[in-house]
């Protein structure tokens, strides 16, 4: 059989899509082993993991940014610390709970809950450093100055904060 050379070049196109293909596989596959390391006793929630990297883009540019890195540094930092601890705790589950049973699967689900209170907290410590931003306290302004509310879940306390970052970048 003769091939044309359009029929080699869509050949090589389609060899190269092919390629492409398994590579992203391979880099999810390597990344969701990276990720579960430590925690081969359940799986993680991806969900749970974007919440956290999500808080943590948000605190970096709070770090980053001229004015407020050097006013809130020391809120930044201890934000920072819980967000790395309750990562840390996160991935890592000891492998004797899987010999444990349903009591084993108890106590990751109830480390799980206790995981996500802290991370509320610590988003919502985040949300009370940009609300401090958006609306800086002073003597006059206290009679009308609105209480920081915290928000019931991550996922709002989170809407909130990037609706501030948009805020303090325009």
């Amino acid at each position: 059989m003769k091939y044309s050379f359009l029929s080699r070049i869509r050949d090589i196109l389609l060899l190269c899509a092919l390629f492409c293909l398994v590579k992203t596989a391979a880099d999810r596959t390597s990344s969701f082993l990276a990720e579960h390391k430590e925690s081969m006793v359940h799986e993680l929630d991806r969900t749970f993991i974007d919440q956290i990297y999500t808080a943590q883009r948000q605190l970096h540019f709070l770090e980053e940014h001229p004015v407020y890195a050097h006013t809130y540094a020391h809120a930044i930092g201890e934000i920072k610390e819980q967000l790395t601890i309750i990562e840390e705790k996160y991935k890592k589950n000891s492998p004797s709970l899987a010999l444990l049973g349903p009591i084993g699967s108890a106590a990751i689900v109830v480390k799980e809950a206790q995981l996500e209170q802290k991370l509320l907290e610590a988003v919502n410590e985040l949300s009370k450093i940009f609300a401090n931003i958006e609306h800086p306290y002073s003597a006059e302004a206290s009679k009308d100055k609105q209480e920081f509310k915290p928000s019931q879940t991550i996922n709002c306390a989170l809407d909130t904060n990037k609706k501030s970052l948009h805020m303090l970048v325009a």
